[in-house]
């Protein structure tokens, strides 16, 4: 009999990777599915079929969707297409991974690309039903220079192709890029590669993302005019450093809160170790060529090794680093799953060099997958009883105001408060903060994006009419007298009243407060 050959076996293991992660990947999915919500800016796209993308630097984004549904004149909801084509894009970014890395054991190859999509923060951008699979094209467009692509000339162009595209579709996963070039050093340390070609091949990379980020901006860049212009002004990195500081800070503080104590207290020392592994291997890299190198120059490799983790995190926030006002959101935290996949290739890569277990690391990325599974069916349960919470609330306003109207014509609506989260949500939302930020109440009086959105499923013609400039000029006149008067309908979730032909809709604790408060 013969043996298999070579191309085979790894032809065999790539399907097994795939299955593998494909697999771990519709855990996290499913209860997203499940809970079915449209999620933020899936509201208006579902309902008017606008795209948008364009005017966020993102034109390859509607240039997918548009293809995918042989548009005609407005968008159509085609989820969970688009979410499971996201989840299968994120599974063969595993098997690239494990290729490049030559992760012999399937399990642990899949175990270490798994945080690229399955981290908590990646939630959101597989919320979205437009968005989830243009994300998912960026991260592994972003990721084929360090995993495909040739170290040649050839090779060095189509990975600026590859990260222009990537930018083009969703900017952030730009960042996965910079995580995997430090990964690509610590690798290359492992593998003895000498100094100088590990720095000619750093700088190549650093490059490549240079090139392909000005290519950006001047092609795509200065026709930028929506959300992400407003959120993009950036400072003189020379005389703002204490900017940058504030915006390292302000992420820390952000993704440090979103989880509580007793977590950090689970996961905090796997990844404070995960974190110094790359150290050790640096500083064990200098050891072995101080011989060959001047004074300074080991002084210098071993300060970088020991500022790696530092730079690793400077690399998951990217050029974010270097904004005003940088948006401090779940979903441009791409490089997190990056950085924790890196964490893990680098500890099976560098524990059978020391002679100890690999099954440490298999126990390492098994700890980290069930955490984020964890996590995940959490969110789903809270995104599901959020949804149906809304809708009684919305639909049953809904019948209220046509009642109303009914009796005496509403010529405009003012809606007071916050319906909030529903009760599972909010114990949700106790143990895991990170819901509050995943989980936006559509029902806010102060929201004048989403609120809108969401009740054109309900009253497409009251959103017209609602919180328009004069009733808001008008709100503290009219929640007082909503306080002097009886309501014509109390529920648990709100009072309306009628006064002067403007409907107040007050929602939880605001159907309580009255007098100087109702202004506030």
């Amino acid at each position: 009999m013969n043996a298999p050959s070579p191309d085979t076996d790894s032809s065999q293991r790539d399907r097994r990777v795939f299955a593998i992660l494909l697999a771990l990947y519709v855990l996290v999915l499913f209860p997203i599915l499940r809970a079915n919500r449209y999620y933020n800016d899936d509201l208006k796209r579902a309902l008017i079929g606008r795209a948008g993308w364009d005017s966020n630097g993102r034109p390859l984004t509607t240039l997918l969707m548009k293809l995918l549904q042989c548009y005609d004149r407005a968008l159509v909801d085609i989820s969970p297409l688009t979410q499971i084509g996201a989840i299968a894009i994120l599974a063969w970014v595993g098997v690239l991974v494990a290729r490049r890395h030559a992760i012999r054991s399937r399990w642990m190859a899949a175990l270490a690309a798994f945080p690229l999509g399955a981290q908590p923060f990646f939630l959101e951008n597989l919320s979205y039903k437009f968005d989830a699979l243009s994300m998912s094209l960026a991260l592994l467009l972003a990721l084929l220079p360090a995993l495909v692509l040739g170290n040649d000339r050839r090779g060095w162009w189509l990975g600026v192709l590859a990260l222009f595209a990537s930018l083009n579709f969703y900017q952030s996963a730009i960042n996965a890029c910079l995580v995997f070039i430090l990964l690509d050093v610590v690798m290359a340390q492992l593998d003895d590669k000498p100094p100088r070609e590990i720095a000619r091949r750093f700088i190549w990379r650093v490059l490549q993302v240079g090139v392909a980020m000005l290519l950006y901006q001047l092609v795509v860049g200065l026709h930028i005019s929506g959300w992400v212009k407003q959120n993009s002004a950036t400072i003189n990195p020379l005389s703002e450093l204490s900017v940058i500081g504030s915006n390292v800070a302000a992420f820390a503080q952000f993704i440090g809160g979103s989880f509580n104590q007793q977590w950090w207290r689970y996961f905090g020392p796997l990844l404070v170790l995960l974190g110094l592994v790359p150290v050790a291997v640096g500083l064990r890299y200098v050891a072995r060529h101080r011989d060959a190198l001047p004074a300074w120059g080991s002084a210098l490799l071993a300060a970088g090794s020991v500022l790696l983790p530092l730079a690793a995190l400077a690399g998951v926030l990217g050029p974010m680093l270097v904004l005003a006002n940088p948006p401090l959101v779940p979903r441009v935290l791409v490089g997190v799953g990056a950085l924790l996949a890196a964490a893990l290739i680098v500890l099976q890569a560098a524990l059978p060099q020391w002679r100890r277990s690999e099954r440490w690391s298999l126990a390492a990325g098994g700890m980290l997958a069930l955490g984020m599974c964890t996590i995940a069916s959490a969110y789903g349960n809270a995104l599901g009883e959020q949804q149906a919470y809304e809708d009684r609330i919305a639909a049953r306003l809904a019948d209220d105001l046509a009642e109303a109207n009914a009796h005496e014509p509403i010529e405009a609506v003012l809606l007071d408060g916050t319906a909030g989260h529903s009760p599972l949500t909010a114990h949700v939302a106790e143990q895991f903060p990170l819901m509050n930020a995943l989980v936006l109440p559509y029902l806010d009086g102060s929201n004048t994006f989403l609120t809108p959105g969401f009740l054109r499923y309900y009253m497409p013609d009251v959103v017209a009419r609602l919180n328009s400039e004069a009733v808001i000029a008008r709100k503290v006149a009219l929640l007082d007298a909503a306080c002097r008067t009886p309501p014509l309908r109390t529920t648990a979730a709100y009072s309306l009243h009628v006064i002067e032909r403007v409907a107040v809709v007050r929602l939880g604790a605001a159907a309580q407060r009255c007098g100087a408060a109702a202004g506030d």
